[in-house]
């Protein structure tokens, strides 16, 4: 949007800040029971899988990060391109992507995401 309307701002990503164990730090953590918190880590844990697997291309990518996510209600898993942040569909794609998750664990809705390279 902002290349497209050519806004006269630039748009910096940093790295997610974790807690020790990898949880992605936010203010909704604190809406998770213990046992839930447990079970919230299965999303920086299917993030890494995705990141570890990514010398074997999305398909990879997108298997290693699925296993780490069973048995919670997952929102979305996505494989998206930077550039134009649409979802990653060539199984030949080479370069920057970006792993997204969305899960809802008991009551709370938990994001996350991690860059990767293809």
């Amino acid at each position: 949007m902002v290349q497209d309307l050519n806004f006269p701002v630039r748009i910096v990503g940093v790295p997610t800040v974790r807690e020790p164990d990898g949880l992605a730090l936010s203010s909704r953590n604190r809406f998770l029971s213990g046992q839930d918190r447990e079970r919230a880590l299965a999303l920086s844990r299917a993030l890494f899988a995705g990141r570890d697997a990514a010398t074997g291309g999305p398909a990879a990518v997108r298997a290693a990060a699925g296993r780490e996510l069973e048995g919670l209600a997952v929102d979305y898993l996505g494989l998206i391109d930077p550039a134009d942040f649409t979802e990653i569909d060539r199984e030949d794609y080479r370069g920057e992507a970006v792993l997204a998750v969305a899960a809802k664990v008991g009551t709370t809705r938990l994001i996350d995401n991690t860059r990767i390279t293809l």
